[in-house]
C-alpha cells in the first residue's frame, strides 16, 4: 500500500494548482501525489482557448458567476485576477490581457500554462501519476483509502477532491460526483453549459460553417433575458459562437429545470441584429438605396456590400423575397420586413448540446457543504473538494479557470497547513 500526506485526485487545472501549492507548503518530496485517469496531466488544460489558454480575466467577479455564487464571494474577493497572474508570474509565466479582458500566456501557448505548473509540482517534489483512475474512497482512521481500477491502493492523511466535471468526457470522466457522494455529499442537478444551441428549421444548417457578427439576444416567451456581442457561427443543428456560449448558459438552465433564475417560461428563441451599429431606419434607407442605384441587381444580392454574402442571401430568402429575381421587383413592404429581419432574425431554440460538446458542467457539490475559504468539506473531515466539481460555473471568457486556481490556491495550501500544524503537534 502506498501512502501520502496528500492526495489529490484529479490533475487538471484545479488540481495542479492545488498540487503547486500544498507542495510549497510541506516542502516535502513526496508528500504530495497526484492521481490522474487520463494518460496525460491538463487533458483539458491544453484545449482551453483554442490551445491559447484564456487562463483568467480582468473582470473576473460574482457578476460572472452562476449557481452559489453569494457562497463563493469572499474566495473571489481573495484570488483576484492580479492576484491569479501573480502567482504564474512566480512561476515564470508571463501572462498579457487582449483588449477584452481575457487573460493569455504571454507565448499565446496553453502548453506553456501547463509546463508552468509541471515545472512547480517537479521542483517540489510532487508525485504525478497518471492513467490512475480511482474508483473508490473511504474514510480511515489515519485518513483516506484510495482503491484505483487494478486494486491498487493509497492511503492518506488528506485528500482533494478536484475530478473535474462531466463536461468534455474525452478530457473529464466526470467520476469525481460519485466519490464526493460516496463520502456524504450532496450532487445538484447537472447540465451541460457554454455550448451550441440546437434550433428549429433549416435555415442555419443552409449557412452551416459561415460566421457573422452581430448581437445576440436571448428571449423567454419573447423577453430578452440576455444578450452578448460577437461572432456567430451557423451550424448544421443551430447556432455556435462565443456569444452564443454565453446565452447557452442560461438557455441549458432553462432546458435543465424548466426554468430560468427561478422564473418558468413557454419556450426561448434567439434574436440576431446583424447590423447592431445601425437602426432600423438606416438598414431601410440602405436598401432602398440599392434597389434604386441597382434595380437589375438580384435581390439575393441586396445586403452583399454590409454583410457575409451568404448571410444576406438567406436573410432575403427568409424574408420572403426571391433571391433571383431583379430587385426592382422587391415592394416596399417587402424591402421593410428585411430590414426589420436585418435587425432581429429570430430563431426557435429547441434544445443544447449535450456534455460531449459542452465546455463546462453546471452543477455540483454546494459550496454550503465545504469551508468558503479553504474548500474544506464541512462533512468530511480532511476532504477538500476544488474546482469543477463544485456548483459554481463561469461566463465565457477565463472565468471557470479563474475559479479553478482560486479553488485549488485555497484547497492546497489550507490542506498543507493543516498537515503540517498536525505533524508538528507530534
Amino acid at each position: 500500500m502506498e501512502q501520502a500526506d496528500l492526495v489529490i485526485v484529479g490533475g487538471g487545472a484545479a488540481g495542479l494548482m492545488a498540487a503547486c501549492a500544498a507542495a510549497r507548503i510541506l516542502k516535502k518530496p513526496g508528500a504530495v501525489l497526484v492521481l490522474e485517469g487520463n494518460q496525460k496531466l491538463g487533458r483539458k488544460l491544453l484545449a482551453t482557448g483554442n490551445g491559447r489558454c484564456n487562463l483568467t480575466n480582468l473582470a473576473a467577479s460574482p457578476a460572472h458567476y452562476h449557481g452559489d455564487v453569494s457562497a463563493a464571494e469572499p474566495l473571489l474577493a481573495a484570488y483576484t485576477p492580479d492576484a491569479v497572474r501573480g502567482v504564474f508570474r512566480d512561476l515564470g509565466l508571463v501572462t498579457k490581457p487582449d483588449g477584452e479582458g481575457r487573460v493569455y500566456p504571454r507565448s499565446g501557448q496553453a502548453a506553456a500554462v501547463l509546463a508552468a505548473l509541471r515545472g512547480c509540482a517537479e521542483a517540489y517534489g510532487v508525485s504525478c501519476r497518471i492513467g490512475a483512475p480511482v474508483t473508490g474512497i473511504r474514510k480511515t482512521k489515519r485518513g483516506f483509502l484510495l482503491s484505483g481500477a487494478e486494486g491498487d491502493t493509497v492511503e492518506a492523511a488528506a485528500c482533494i477532491l478536484a475530478c473535474g466535471g462531466a463536461a468534455s468526457p474525452k478530457h473529464s470522466c466526470g467520476d469525481g460526483y460519485a466519490l464526493a457522494k460516496s463520502l456524504g455529499h450532496t450532487v445538484t442537478q447537472l447540465y451541460p453549459a457554454l455550448t451550441q444551441l440546437i434550433c428549429a428549421g433549416k435555415t442555419a444548417k443552409s449557412i452551416a460553417g459561415v460566421r457573422c457578427a452581430a448581437r445576440a439576444a436571448l428571449l423567454a416567451d419573447g423577453k430578452e433575458i440576455h444578450a452578448e456581442s460577437g461572432d456567430v457561427q451557423f451550424t448544421d443543428t443551430g447556432l455556435s459562437g462565443i456569444c452564443i456560449f454565453g446565452l447557452s448558459i442560461y438557455a441549458a438552465e432553462y432546458f435543465a429545470r424548466g426554468s430560468i433564475g427561478g422564473r418558468a417560461y413557454k419556450g426561448l428563441s434567439v434574436a440576431l441584429d446583424c447590423l447592431p451599429e445601425w437602426s432600423f431606419s438606416e438598414v431601410s434607407a440602405y436598401l432602398l438605396e440599392m434597389r434604386t442605384a441597382y434595380p437589375e441587381r438580384m435581390a439575393g444580392d441586396l445586403l452583399a456590400g454590409v454583410l457575409n454574402l451568404r448571410v444576406g442571401y438567406a436573410l432575403v430568402q427568409a424574408a420572403g423575397i426571391d433571391p433571383a429575381q431583379a430587385a426592382k421587383f422587391v415592394a416596399p413592404g417587402q424591402l421593410q420586413k428585411l430590414a426589420a429581419l436585418v435587425k432581429a432574425w429570430r430563431f426557435t431554440i429547441t434544445g443544447t448540446k449535450g456534455f460531449q460538446d459542452a465546455q463546462i458542467t453546471a452543477g455540483g457539490v454546494p459550496l454550503r457543504e465545504v469551508d468558503g475559504w479553504t474548500m474544506r468539506s464541512r462533512k468530511v473531515e480532511n476532504l477538500y473538494i476544488a474546482g469543477e466539481m463544485l456548483n459554481v460555473h463561469g461566463d465565457c471568457g477565463g472565468y471557470n479557470l479563474h475559479f479553478a486556481w482560486a479553488t485549488g490556491l485555497a484547497a492546497g495550501s489550507a490542506a498543507a497547513e493543516a498537515i503540517r500544524r498536525k505533524g508538528e503537534k507530534r
